[in-house]
């Protein structure tokens, strides 16, 4: 569904991303894992074009895009296709959950606010949040916020879902209740691209484990590839840490 190859990024000359190459397939769970400043947030960044890559070529249900002089008009119509959650929730703050769901729905896609209101009811009671439809983001959790950022991806229907670290900006008492909602969601069957740092997490819902350091990929196979069999020194380094860490 989705083919990066040979994406490059810099930062005022510093490179950040290396010659990245990924496929993702429909049905996909894919995690991206590595330690902080190797690169995993930046390639999710530039999958949506929160960053703009600097070279390499994107191909998106079989039309090929060249990163470094794509359209406006194009990353557009890509957008549609994906939905980004992001650490911070990203949330309107004088917005109910409802409206902040039915946001999206209203201006990219252009439904009237009968028809974004039922889906955001829908999709609000699909992650648990039934009851706080007019809830402010100030009179709601950090995982009930979350959730929030999730149905609101969830509302649009996108090809994938992009997850920056969804557990990051938690309390670990709300973090299970998050895990929950996507766990769900990949049971349905939903492509999913999660960076996360929730080892056992990612253990269980993917299907495919992606290891950056230093700005590449440094290894990539099923979870129990990675986590039980690891071919590089790198990464059995990363999980030796996590594992001692703990």
């Amino acid at each position: 569904m989705i083919e990066v190859r040979n994406l490059a990024k810099s930062f005022d000359g510093n490179k950040v991303l290396k010659d990245i190459n990924l496929k993702i397939e429909k049905g996909d769970v894919i995690s991206i894992l590595g330690s902080s400043g190797s690169g995993k947030t930046t390639c999710l960044r530039c999958l949506n074009f929160l960053e703009r890559s600097d070279s390499g070529t994107l191909i998106f249900d079989d039309v090929k895009y060249d990163l470094a002089s794509i359209s406006k008009k194009d990353i557009s119509n890509i957008r549609k296709k994906t939905a980004f959650v992001f650490q911070n929730y990203n949330l309107f703050n004088n917005k109910t959950a409802l409206q902040n769901v039915m946001e999206g729905l209203i201006v990219t896609k252009h439904l009237n606010s009968e028809e974004a209101k039922k889906i955001a009811i829908k999709v609000l009671e699909k992650v648990g949040l039934g009851d706080r439809l007019n809830h402010y983001p100030n009179e709601l959790s950090g995982g009930q916020q979350q959730r929030v950022g999730i149905a609101k991806a969830i509302a649009m229907d996108p090809d994938v879902i992009l997850f920056d670290e969804p557990t990051s900006a938690l309390d670990p008492e709300l973090i299970g209740e998050v895990l929950s909602v996507v766990r769900n969601l990949a049971k349905e069957g939903k492509t999913m691209v999660i960076v996360t740092h929730e080892m056992s997490f990612a253990k269980e819902v993917s299907n495919h484990i992606i290891f950056m350091d230093d700005g590449k990929i440094v290894e990539e196979g099923s979870p129990d590839d990675i986590f039980s069999s690891p071919k590089e020194e790198r990464t059995r380094k990363f999980l030796q840490r996590i594992i001692d860490h703990k």
